[in-house]
């Protein structure tokens, strides 16, 4: 998983519980937006059932935090079967700083998933 690493979202990490990603200065987005690209692979559940989702928050000030846009539709319903997928998020603002929130949710024992996640355009 390689990208340009000024548009690293979030380097490839393997998380079991929801996680904030660090926020990154985009200073605003372009009229035409931008896609959150996040690249996972073993997502798994050992049992029961439980869910993730990703969702792209934004702030003026790097401190405060709110959602700006949800790759609700991506939602990863886990199981034994690990799982593999690339997931766009489109997103707009005019705000500094983006972060990518990966949520845990559900009763299953050991959610885990390895993602990686960065910027690209929205079209050409």
């Amino acid at each position: 998983m390689a990208s340009d690493a000024l548009l690293v979202l979030q380097t490839e990490v393997t998380k079991t519980a929801t996680f904030n990603s660090t926020g990154l200065n985009i200073k605003g987005t372009p009229r035409r937006g931008l896609y959150a690209r996040v690249i996972y692979k073993d997502a798994t559940n050992a049992s029961g059932s439980n869910t993730v989702a990703f969702t792209i928050q934004h702030s003026d000030d790097d401190s405060t935090y709110y959602e700006l846009a949800s790759g609700k539709e991506n939602d990863i319903a886990l199981s034994t079967t690990a799982q593999a997928k690339e997931i766009f998020i489109p997103f707009e603002t005019d705000k500094d700083w983006i972060r990518l929130v990966q949520t845990t949710s559900g009763a299953g024992s050991t959610p885990t998933v390895t993602y990686y996640s960065d910027i690209v355009p929205s079209r050409p």
